[in-house]
């Protein structure tokens, strides 16, 4: 039986980023390099800040601290990992929900992040729309996805043969124009574009 996306990221750890950094060499760069990238996209502000698919709240801590919010938000459909980023970041606002339904009013923030998150929803363009509706004028947001090149999809390949949790993660793939084509489409204007990690990544900054 197919499991469901909220059953396969259930199966992922809630201290799962923390622990891969802390043992893996891989994805120690891997994580440091995204982040490090993002940051460079950063735009400092002074309101309400949201991170979709936050996970236990490792880099939406990182995000809270670069923007400078005053209050930082973070989604995600793993109960256990909703709780560990709460004991995390005790002053957040953290709850279980999905980024293709937020569960927020209109123009809330100055700026929502969703990093390597819309390739593991089915209705990706049901997030982008919910983005839109979320963010303020002249609020901006960020993404990154990968952009399945050959490399990515050996890397891929290798890394799901050993943790077989991630194998059927993804449901799609952002190929050569497709990200910016679908924020395009919702009525957002892209500002900044950038690839990394050999390319395998895909770092995309759009304003309201």
């Amino acid at each position: 039986m197919t499991k469901t996306l909220l059953e396969l990221h259930e199966d992922v750890s809630a201290d799962h980023y923390d622990l891969a950094i802390k043992k893996n060499i891989f994805q120690r760069f891997w994580h440091w390099r995204r982040f490090t990238e993002v940051e460079k996209f950063i735009t400092p502000v002074s309101g309400n800040v949201l991170d979709i698919g936050c996970h236990s709240g490792l880099f939406t801590n990182l995000v809270k601290n670069k923007t400078g919010a005053k209050r930082i938000f973070g989604i995600d459909i793993s109960g256990k990992a909703i709780e560990k980023a709460k004991q995390r970041i005790p002053d957040g606002h953290f709850q279980v929900a999905d980024g293709q339904k937020l569960p927020f009013k209109s123009s809330f923030f100055d700026a929502v992040f969703c990093l390597e998150v819309i390739e593991h929803v089915d209705y990706p363009q049901e997030v982008v729309s919910e983005i839109k509706r979320v963010l303020k004028e002249e609020g901006y947001g960020i993404m990154l996805v990968p952009t399945d090149n050959l490399l990515f999809r050996l890397i891929w390949f290798l890394w799901t043969l050993r943790y077989s949790v991630w194998r059927h993660a993804h449901v799609q793939s952002f190929t050569n124009n497709k990200l910016e084509n679908l924020i395009r489409k919702s009525g957002l204007t892209v500002v900044k574009i950038k690839y990394f990690n050999l390319k395998m990544l895909k770092l995309l900054k759009f304003k309201k």
